[in-house]
């Protein structure tokens, strides 16, 4: 049976999702996944030849400055990276199955540079990979420790949708062209209700669905100012001091808010505000509130899921039926086509996915649609 440490992953999604906006916090949340996967170093790495300026690799333990001073020297004869940026986004794979034990024994970038430092083989998965842009994670097996298995892979992909959407944040902190009008797009359009706060004086802003969410009056909602009023007392106070914690030069956090219509939580990511008046005017010092609703789901739209899969539209229509519960026979009919046109994408999404059977194409694509929800709606 598949081990779950619902404590430790909640622990390392939080520092995930803080690492958006503070790389140390990034570092700890590589830190805690070596930690978790009884690791000695872990590490978290983008590039992008288009922009080489964001380019970055973050590591933790002995995955050091030393380290990437004399991986230099070695990368290219390290096969790795190549290997798994060739694997879906979200796949994690080990290196004793991607390499032959024949190709492990032969190899110079083994045996002469990590072996030395202890380390043999990796786990690791391709985080994005959208045209010049790739990023990855890597685990690093220690010499004499176990090797790694399925439930490593497993436990790695509930991780990486959340390390992807993290460095998407991260991505569109850092751009620096035309930012401003781009940000308050994104802030505008954005599922996730946002609200930004400077001081004691009114908002900087609020989005249309923080707006919603407010409207609701399901435990959350907002003054004539446009700051948050909070229906559940422990939950304010926390989101107070978090706050403090932010005007103190700290990250911030995650507080659950409780809901008096029953619903699952509201998530509240608690973060500083990107600084600058290309950002938002007036902004420096000032704490963004980012508020996830769980019951809020949006029927993943089948090019949604071609993007994130990589696989034809065909495929992703017949999968997206699949995740709605519509039976192959009956998605047929109404798509008029024939079945075996239905098995012919069927079969187009294993190969193209590497899933062996239906149910494991279904956790692929809910690994990748995943959202914050199922790793904090019962944890308090």
């Amino acid at each position: 049976m598949i081990s779950v440490d619902h404590a430790s992953e909640t622990k390392i999604v939080e520092a995930i999702y803080r690492g958006a906006c503070d790389p140390a916090e990034l570092q700890q949340a590589i830190r805690l996944i070596a930690g978790y996967f009884e690791s000695p170093g872990a590490l978290v790495g983008e590039l992008d030849q288009a922009h080489p300026q964001h380019a970055f690799a973050f590591g933790a333990n002995t995955i050091d400055d030393q380290f990437f001073s004399g991986y230099r020297k070695w990368s290219e004869h390290d096969p790795a990276p190549r290997t798994y940026a060739a694997q879906a986004v979200g796949k994690a794979s080990i290196t004793d199955r991607l390499f032959s034990e024949s190709v492990r024994r032969k190899s110079e970038f083994l045996n002469e540079f990590l072996v030395p430092l202890t380390l043999d083989g990796s786990l690791g998965a391709p985080l994005l990979s959208t045209g010049s842009r790739v990023a990855m994670i890597g685990v690093f097996q220690g010499v004499r420790r176990r090797s790694f298995d399925d439930d490593d892979i497993l436990r790695l992909e509930r991780l990486t949708p959340h390390l992807t959407r993290s460095l998407q944040i991260r991505r569109l902190f850092l751009q620096s062209e035309a930012r401003g009008k781009v940000l308050e797009s994104i802030v505008e359009r954005n599922e996730t209700g946002m609200v930004g706060l400077r001081g004691e004086g009114p908002a900087l802003f609020v989005n249309r669905a923080a707006r919603a969410i407010a409207a609701a009056r399901d435990g959350l909602g907002l003054d004539r100012m446009g700051r948050l009023m909070i229906a559940d007392r422990a939950a304010a106070i926390k989101l107070a001091a978090m706050q403090a914690d932010i005007a103190r030069g700290g990250a911030g956090g995650l507080v659950r808010i409780s809901r008096p219509s029953g619903l699952k939580p509201y998530i509240v990511l608690v973060s500083p505000l990107p600084s600058g008046d290309d950002l938002f005017p007036n902004s420096r010092g000032g704490v963004l509130f980012a508020i996830h609703d769980p019951a809020h789901r949006k029927t993943p739209t089948e090019q949604r899921i071609a993007e994130l899969l990589h696989i034809p539209s065909g495929a992703a229509k017949v999968l997206q039926a699949i995740l709605e519960g519509v039976g192959l026979k009956e998605y047929a009919n109404r798509a008029g086509i024939s079945m075996n046109t239905v098995r012919f994408h069927l079969k187009s999404a294993f190969a193209l996915t590497g899933a062996k059977s239906q149910a494991e194409l279904v956790r692929n694509a809910m690994s990748a649609l995943n959202e914050l929800g199922p790793y904090f709606s019962d944890a308090r």
